[in-house]
């Protein structure tokens, strides 16, 4: 597939030259070379630009669509492969690639119509049979699946992938030899295939060749020292093999490439706890609970744990919950029965201990396995092996939706000077560059470049120095100036010196009265002064998410007086309808201050006059899912990736992947 895009790419650039002002044959081969290195959100930058500059062009659409892909938003790539087919109906890489799409946004009917479709227009494809084959596979059709990856194999006998697919589709079918058969060949065919020694590895642990199973995983780990599902796979067979220690190096490795794997974090929990370690397992609970607070058997072994370490109102609190979460967990009652007379509490622990054992003996008469093995002790402590979905959250190649991050809304833009070329020309790339802000450049008298930005841009002290000490001089001369003590104020607030960027904002005000710029730079400087003065915590009152899909952390605060920073907005907004930064400005005040649907309306604003504010997108995005709106959040998240907002991607693969 990859070969043919950039066949298409050398007839698709002698198509172009030439056409608009733009350089497309440039941002194409870009976007293109970004695509091929796994820089995907480069790729979506500079397919952005030769969308803009020809819209009528389906390419560009068919590879962000692929970049989209591969960055987890799947809504967004479906999006780009329907414009791109409208463009070209008969584009069978598009329809393939939706297809795959479509099946990982849960349907089914529609992704088969499209692996029809492609293989109407190219029978011959024996990537659109493995790709089928393996969506098949996936939903355990393992004899279609079967049968797909032979015809593949049949127009591509040295298709890697189709072997692989195949052998574990044999696996499922309990062909364990043609499995291995299989992989054998996958990897014969590239010995450098970290997938096959995977899979061939799993096939053996399943066929309790633990020896091999070790054997094939080191391999893959020293293809790939950054994956850690293999370091998962191969502690699972260091226990097999009775190598606790190493077992938990392994255990240790995943968490370091991925903090927030909750299944690693609960087998070392278990892990801990068998060898004593009570503290440090009971740490490991702890994260699991936050990200997944409705999993029964986390608050089951927590509340054994504290059981153990005799914190018997926490254990009693934790076998609540997992009897919350199953009314008949006969083994939460019996426990908690023990944990009461503990405390000496014999009626509720008498209650408990009845209600237990009427469960244990309705169990013994009924044949129902999900009932039996929330009564089996050695069930509820046993770690956890293949069944969980272990993605592999490798932040390498471009992946950046795997990368954990600190989730917190995208901050407030303000009026920075651009005090050297080198800024000027980063500010221009990167930043969005409007006209008002141009226009105030060219008439504030000063030859002053100012610019937008939300990041800090600190200056070094020196320079601000020698910068005030010539205004000063300037403000001596002509002292009813209002753009030079705005320029004052800039500089002040670069260096963090917060109150004497009020004080010339103030002046500046006081000269013209309606210097939108002055009031938004003002509420600005208040808002930052506000957020470090309280012990040195830059995201006060921040809106955060958990890493679970039930999990939210938003914490607005009554404490704090937001209404002066209000105030200057409401000036600049009244002064500047047409602003868009000053309702987004806004809207994370209100955001912070707990008013999250007023927040919305103003990020609703701000996108009407800017819609490509892609700070906007995200900061709606963020409060959508608080509000349990994830339909629309993820729209905004997709438009925001596409926008550079690179964060989006870790939260559509937290909340926007299909159940």
């Amino acid at each position: 597939m990859i070969r043919k895009i950039f066949l298409s790419l050398v007839l698709l650039l002698a198509l172009i030259v030439g056409k608009a002002q733009v350089n497309i044959p440039h941002f194409i081969f870009g976007g293109m070379q970004h695509l091929s290195e796994g820089k995907y959100p480069e790729a979506i930058r500079d397919l952005n630009i030769v969308i803009q500059a020809s819209p009528d062009m389906f390419e560009p659409y068919f590879y962000r669509g692929i970049a989209k892909f591969s960055l987890g938003d799947n809504k967004g790539a479906e999006m780009d492969f329907n414009r791109c087919l409208e463009l070209h109906p008969l584009y069978a890489d598009a329809l393939h690639y939706r297809a795959i799409v479509r099946d990982r946004l849960q349907d089914n009917a529609k992704a088969m119509q499209d692996y029809r479709a492609a293989l109407r227009l190219e029978p011959l494809n024996a990537d659109i049979y493995v790709n089928r084959g393996i969506t098949f596979l996936q939903h355990r059709k393992y004899l279609q699946a079967v049968s797909d990856l032979d015809s593949a194999l049949l127009l591509d006998k040295n298709h890697s992938l189709a072997y692989l697919a195949r052998g574990m589709a044999n696996h499922a079918l309990k062909r364990n030899s043609a499995a291995l058969s299989d992989l054998n060949k996958a990897i014969h065919l590239n010995i450098f295939y970290t997938e096959g020694y995977v899979k061939r590895g799993t096939i053996k642990y399943d066929s309790t060749d633990y020896e091999g199973a070790l054997e094939d995983f080191n391999t893959a780990i020293k293809l790939d020292s950054k994956n850690p599902m293999v370091y998962f796979s191969r502690a699972l067979t260091y226990l097999k093999l009775e190598r606790k220690q190493e077992a938990l190096f392994d255990f240790d490795k995943v968490l370091e490439l991925d903090p927030l794997n909750s299944l690693t974090l609960y087998n070392r929990a278990l892990m801990r706890t068998q060898e004593g370690q009570f503290k440090e397992a009971l740490a490991d609970y702890n994260k699991v609970v936050q990200l997944n607070p409705d999993n029964v058997l986390v608050a089951f072994n927590r509340a054994v744990l504290r059981h153990e370490m005799k914190d018997y109102k926490g254990a009693i609190a934790d076998y609540s919950r997992a009897i919350e979460l199953f009314p008949d967990f006969a083994r939460a009652y019996l426990n908690r029965s023990d944990a009461w007379h503990r405390l000496g509490n014999e009626k509720n622990a008498f209650v408990d201990n009845e209600k237990g054992k009427s469960i244990m003996k309705n169990i013994s008469q009924n044949a129902d396995s999900t009932f039996s093995k929330y009564a089996d002790s050695s069930f509820l402590s046993r770690v956890v092996e293949f069944e969980a979905d272990f993605r592999n959250t490798s932040a390498v190649d471009g992946h950046i939706q795997y990368q954990p991050v600190y989730v917190d809304l995208e901050r407030n833009f303000y009026i920075t000077y651009l005090y050297n070329d080198s800024v000027y020309i980063e500010q221009k790339r990167n930043s969005p560059w409007q006209k008002w802000i141009n226009d105030f450049n060219q008439k504030n008298g000063y030859k002053l470049n100012f610019g937008l930005s939300n990041n800090s841009n600190l200056i070094p002290v020196d320079q601000v120095g020698r910068y005030i000490g010539s205004m000063d001089s300037t403000l001596r001369i002509s002292e009813n100036d209002p753009v030079g003590y705005f320029f004052v104020g800039v500089l002040n607030g670069m260096v963090r010196n917060y109150n004497s960027a009020i004080e010339a904002y103030n002046q500046a005000i006081s000269l013209n009265r309606d210097f939108a710029f002055a009031y938004l730079n003002r509420a600005n400087t208040r808002l930052q002064q506000l957020e470090e003065s309280s012990d040195g915590d830059d995201f006060l009152n921040s809106v955060t998410i958990g890493g679970s899909k039930t999990s939210h952390d938003i914490t607005p605060s009554d404490e704090v007086d937001y209404s002066p920073i209000l105030k200057d907005y409401d000036k600049v907004i009244d002064l500047k309808p047409d602003l868009a930064i000053a309702w987004f400005n806004r809207g994370n005040v209100k955001a912070r201050m707990g008013a999250y649907n007023d927040a919305v309306q103003d990020y609703d604003k701000a996108l009407e006059l800017e819609e490509r504010l892609g700070e906007a997108h995200f900061n709606r995005a963020l409060l959508l899912i608080y509000l349990k709106r994830n339909e629309e959040a993820c729209k905004d998240l997709s438009r925001a990736g596409e926008l550079g907002i690179r964060n989006s991607y870790n939260l559509i693969k937290r909340y926007c992947e299909e159940e």
